[in-house]
């Protein structure tokens, strides 16, 4: 039997990402990073029951909109989910956008949902034309482009990306 490790029974992914793309928004150190996650948790808990669930089940797009809007509005001011109401995009369309927001906005991040492989939230921090470069809560290091899809996972595309749950993010 192997023990459980830390991350093992709790889905805070969600947490970490956004504590994560400010810190790359806006260079935090570890002791303001840690006062962002303690006033994340604080809105949580004062939320009928929604600590505990997402302790548990994770966080939907619509938590993570909640908390972009109500604990990061002042350090994160430019909050879009670029894809919502669109098309869902093609993977060299969602990879081109990814990109080019990254590539004109120096202090931004892209917070993006994942599937397939894993069922997580990460932080984009860069992006080239093959892969995809993180700033992960779970040590996930990268996404390889020719693993990915904006669709259903087939042969060896098992990351599904979320374009409509795909958030960009910027200081002002």
């Amino acid at each position: 039997m192997y023990p459980f490790e830390q991350g093992g029974l709790d889905a805070l992914c969600g947490i970490y990402s956004l504590v994560n793309a400010e810190r790359i928004i806006n260079g935090t150190s570890a002791e303001e990073s840690q006062q962002l996650f303690s006033a994340i948790i604080a809105f949580l808990d004062k939320e009928k029951g929604l600590l505990a669930s997402i302790l548990t089940e994770g966080m939907l797009s619509k938590h993570i909109r909640a908390i972009l809007k109500e604990v990061l509005m002042e350090l994160i001011p430019y909050q879009k989910l670029h894809f919502a109401g669109t098309k869902n995009p093609d993977l060299s369309t969602f990879w081109s956008e990814v990109s080019s927001f990254l590539s004109d906005n120096e202090k931004s991040a892209v917070l993006l949902g994942i599937s397939g492989v894993h069922d997580h939230w990460t932080v984009v921090k860069e992006i080239s034309e093959q892969r995809i470069r993180l700033l992960d809560s779970d040590n996930l290091c990268h996404l390889n482009r020719c693993n990915c899809t904006t669709s259903d996972a087939k042969g060896k595309r098992l990351h599904i990306l979320y374009p409509a749950q795909t958030y960009f993010l910027k200081s002002d």
